[in-house]
């Protein structure tokens, strides 16, 4: 070849990119991040919560109650550790008791970490209750 034909060559080539495997190696990408990327399954609870209607008759017995301050738990009104929370409502038996006596009413404050809240609401869940969640009404 002469020199005069490799310059007409030149000129002949287009300024295009050549975008032919770009398909190919978007198809190899994906395939490499659904191999690489590891699941998690997200740890969580099922809870039946009450239906918020009012009952027709009063109930007669008191409807336990879980306050959560802070750090601290209280049961009826009584400080308790997380541990006497747990034994206090595997005595209550819940799962053999019908409908509104399964509901336990849980109230926390503003300051109680998650980690507290999260394993009260598996802790009633696990014993068979029924969570009642108490909510303040906002101030106007």
């Amino acid at each position: 070849m002469s020199r005069k034909s490799r310059g007409q060559e030149k000129k002949h080539r287009s300024g295009t990119i050549p975008t032919d495997s770009f398909s190919d190696i978007a198809f190899l990408l994906i395939i490499y991040f659904l191999v690489a990327t590891s699941l998690v399954k997200v740890k969580s609870i099922t809870a039946d919560l009450p239906s918020g209607e009012k009952a027709a008759q009063a109930q007669t017995e008191k409807t336990p109650s879980v306050n959560l301050r802070g750090a601290e738990i209280f049961f009826n009104e009584k400080q308790v550790s997380f541990d006497e929370l747990e034994a206090r409502l595997a005595a209550l038996d819940l799962p053999s008791q019908e409908g509104a006596k399964r509901v336990i009413l849980l109230e926390s404050t503003r300051d109680t970490p998650y980690s507290s809240y999260f394993q009260t609401l598996a802790a009633i869940s696990a014993s068979g209750g029924v969570v009642a969640l108490v909510q303040e009404e906002e101030k106007k």
